[in-house]
């Protein structure tokens, strides 16, 4: 009879499965200094040791499986199994680390706590190779014996995905993320997912708005005004929206600068227009198809930004002048348009006056600009106000929501 060597106290790296399980650490068993085995077996048990503290690991790996061959009892082949499990971790070979993991959970001295663990170094591997079904068979064996946390739940979630099981996958995600608390990006995106390929367009759609919010991407605008496509929104709330992705280059096509264009010339903002116009230049979004209509729209900005400057000074003097709330918000578009903020406030404000807002036409648009040129301005107290009026309008609901972030 004789000893065992020390194995190292390192940790057995799992794989990154997917881009969503992320790194997976089993503990290396410590020493078996006291424990007594024989010689045989102690003889290739510490040339795999040795060999694994001296980086080789092709070495430590096949010495490994030799003492894993001749090994007699529980706790021999367990330690065997336990040094391949490392080795076989350090260098990548997933096959060897699924081996190990299965005959671990089928060797005698093996302690439950131990096997608990085993099932969970088993599910990203077998994920790894595409065995989905088994690998949710293993997170769910380690979940089931209390030791789970909320991170374990969404990894079962991920995998449960993977297994084309989006039931299961929404059902897990309800325990990860428990009430009162916000989900991760990464857990929205699966919901997302599921709520689409289940065809739940409503709990999709909520789901690309928290997106949105919380973590603001071209795919998630883009997912919101797919979704706003067939529903005929209005027209001066879609410009809204379409104001917010234009702000945060969030525009996909052509279809998107064109019809924003088009949108802020029938508004008067012929200053916004052209430069939609122009970043769809220098973006090089227009096809040969659309040139035309594109060229058109640019020789009406550019032909109206002449005029425009030449009567800004006049309707500035008319709003003023006058209790016109329609002129003050006209006004206020140009100077928004122009991007010059402080003013566009100016005469928004004057025309949403009780004294003057009984002319104007759309106060709810006349609030989102508002809001916008406040946001602008860094004053997000007075930006919020003006959203939440804007919002109060059914018709600018969806723009009003985007731009307040809510």
């Amino acid at each position: 009879m004789t000893k065992l060597a020390t194995v190292l106290s390192r940790g057995v790296r799992g794989l990154l499965v997917a881009g969503v399980l992320g790194v997976a650490t089993l503990a290396a068993q410590g020493a078996y200094a006291q424990q007594q085995t024989s010689a045989e077996f102690s003889e290739k048990y510490n040339a795999g040791v040795t060999a694994y503290k001296a980086h080789d690991l092709g070495k430590a790996l096949s010495a490994a499986k030799e003492a894993h061959a001749v090994a007699k009892s529980g706790f021999e082949k367990s330690a065997a199994l336990k040094l391949l499990l490392v080795a076989a971790g350090a260098s990548g070979k997933l096959q060897d680390q699924q081996e190990a993991l299965e005959q671990l959970l089928n060797t005698e001295g093996v302690s439950s706590a131990e096997k608990v663990q085993f099932h969970k170094a088993l599910a990203p591997i077998y994920a790894a190779t595409n065995h989905y079904d088994k690998a949710v068979s293993e997170m769910k064996s380690y979940l089931a014996a209390g030791a789970g946390s909320a991170a374990d739940w969404e990894v079962l979630s991920q995998l449960q995905y993977g297994a084309h099981d989006c039931k299961g996958a929404l059902e897990s995600i309800d325990k990860a993320v428990p009430g009162g608390k916000e989900a991760s990006e990464s857990v929205l995106k699966l919901r997302y997912t599921c709520y689409t390929q289940d065809k739940e367009g409503a709990k999709a759609v909520a789901v690309a708005e928290e997106l949105l919010r919380r973590f603001p991407k071209k795919e998630w605008f883009q997912a919101i005004l797919a979704d706003l496509a067939p529903k005929k929104l209005d027209e001066l709330a879609m410009l809204g929206v379409l104001r917010f992705g234009f702000e945060r280059d969030f525009l996909a096509d052509e279809g998107d600068y064109l019809h924003m264009a088009d949108s802020a010339l029938s508004e008067g903002t012929t200053a916004e227009a052209l430069r939609v116009l122009e970043k769809a230049g220098v973006k090089k979004v227009i096809s040969a198809k659309s040139k035309p209509r594109a060229d058109g729209l640019l020789k009406q900005a550019k032909d109206r930004s002449a005029d425009d400057a030449k009567t800004l000074t006049q309707l500035d003097a008319e709003s003023k002048a006058g209790k016109n709330g329609e002129t003050d918000v006209r006004l206020g578009l140009r100077y928004f348009s122009l991007g010059q903020y402080d003013k566009a406030v100016d005469a928004l404000s004057r025309g949403l006056s009780a004294d003057h807002v009984a002319k104007v036409r759309r106060p709810d648009e006349a609030n989102l600009v508002l809001g916008i040129s406040y946001t602008k301005l860094k004053k997000k107290a007075e930006a919020d106000k003006a959203f939440a009026a804007a919002k109060a309008d059914p018709r600018m609901a969806v723009a009003a929501k985007m731009w307040a972030g809510n």
